[in-house]
């Protein structure tokens, strides 16, 4: 849970070298509309019981955004309910 993920992503690229990789594994948003309603519904509450979580974030945009390139990028429902179960695992390098 990152409050500012944006500024953490821009940290994170600063300090590695150009091709560095940042390997992450993270929880986010489905690629289901119906999924993703839900998690844009439960998301306020989810973010006060969990300490901040957010189960509806755009992982590769945010990753993107950061300044990095996604080179593996495997997505998944593991076992568990839908809307708090979408993971993506990979790396994503430093540009």
């Amino acid at each position: 849970t990152i409050p500012d993920t944006r500024r953490a992503l821009h940290g994170m690229h600063r300090v590695l070298r150009p091709g560095g990789k940042l390997l992450f594994c993270e929880h986010g948003l489905a690629p289901d509309e119906a999924v993703q309603k839900w998690q844009n519904r439960i998301n306020p509450a989810w973010r006060l019981f969990s300490g901040g979580c957010n189960v509806n974030r755009n992982i590769p945009d945010l990753l993107q955004s950061g300044g990095f390139r996604i080179e593996v990028d495997e997505r998944m429902y593991i076992p568990g309910v839908r809307v708090l179960s979408y993971n993506y695992w990979g790396c994503a390098i430093a540009g």
